[in-house]
């Protein structure tokens, strides 16, 4: 990729991130009054995201060295190395102390938070007000109501337009949190009646149900007809038997995903495939797969996908559990 001058970069980094691909968490509570003060925050997954956008997968890397605070609490440090032309590689570094539950990995995921702002990754979340919203009990604890997330995403957006900066898309593990319902996707109806098997044709269209009830006369169209988009109404649809394709050709419509880039890490407890998704919708979604999966090159095409969203201290992601590839002769046009 092309390398960016600091300028572009500073701008690229501190690009404001979409509401979507933001977390809030509750800073203060009033359990009387069951309100809290919420605050938003990236996940190290979203960062490491768009390092890899602006820098390059090989132009930056994170460094940790632990913190001994003489007899206080323990912390640690995280260090974000870009590489620039003719400079090399440049570090700048945070800390922040341990967490009170998994201390040295809620410490390394806040360094490294911390680091990041150094670079202004984040930095304009410093810029908004606090936002009050209405909480709920959990367990021991106590969370933001899921009603109330249209209002932080509003007051955050609002906060952008005040500082006349425009969020970026929405492409991050959490903007996939909550599915999509897929364009034109609705509910089936309970009595609709079964499509009949048809064979598959290049410009098939819904058959009126007198012409399905006469087999041995088939229905003409002329050709405008055949390429004009089938658009129903509920009465429309009541009185017709829609024509269900095959198999195949059905799920690149409704439920494929596209591989659009792999890479195989390797680790202490073995290697992982890290994949970029393409979903039915058009979002990204970055994903591991254990172990290496050298089925998932770039272009392969994937049905019957099935993720799991996962959660290590503050960093939310994708596990591809399972999936079935398409053979090329099966995926539709």
């Amino acid at each position: 990729m092309a390398q960016l001058n600091p300028k572009e970069m500073q701008q690229a980094l501190a690009k404001p991130f979409a509401p979507e691909d933001l977390e809030w968490r509750l800073q203060n509570t009033i359990e009387e009054k069951m309100r809290g003060l919420a605050v938003p925050y990236v996940t190290n997954r979203a960062i490491q995201n768009r390092l890899d956008e602006v820098c390059g997968p090989e132009n930056w890397y994170n460094d940790f060295k632990p913190w001994h605070s003489n007899g206080k609490k323990e912390a640690q440090l995280c260090g974000i190395a870009i590489y620039f032309e003719g400079r090399g590689f440049i570090t700048k570094w945070d800390g922040a102390e341990d967490s009170d539950i998994e201390a040295v990995k809620g410490g390394l995921s806040d360094s490294m938070k911390r680091a990041a702002v150094q670079w202004g990754i984040g930095r304009v979340l410093y810029d908004l007000n606090t936002v009050w919203v209405e909480i709920e009990k959990r367990g021991r604890s106590f969370v933001i109501k899921d009603s109330e997330r249209v209002k932080l995403d509003n007051a955050y957006l609002s906060a952008l337009k005040r500082l006349g900066l425009t969020p970026a898309a929405a492409c991050g593990i959490q903007s996939l949190l909550t599915p999509k319902t897929l364009p034109g996707q609705t509910a089936p109806e309970e009595n609709a009646p079964a499509a009949s098997p048809q064979p598959k044709q290049g410009n098939s269209q819904p058959a009126p149900a007198s012409a399905l009830q006469r087999a041995d006369q088939p229905a003409t169209r002329s050709d405008s007809q055949q390429t004009q988009p089938v658009q129903q109404s509920r009465a429309a649809a009541s009185r017709t038997v829609p024509f269900t394709p095959p198999q195949s050709a059905a799920r690149q419509r409704t439920d494929c995903y596209v591989v659009l880039s792999t890479k195989v890490q390797g680790g202490m407890s073995g290697s992982s495939t890290l994949v970029t998704l393409r979903a039915p919708d058009g979002k990204q979604i970055p994903a591991f797969a254990r172990g290496a999966r050298p089925e998932l090159s770039a272009g392969t095409v994937l049905s019957n996908v099935k993720l799991t969203m996962r959660q290590q201290d503050t960093v939310a992601f994708y596990v591809l559990e399972s999936y079935e590839i398409v053979p090329q002769e099966d995926r539709a046009a």
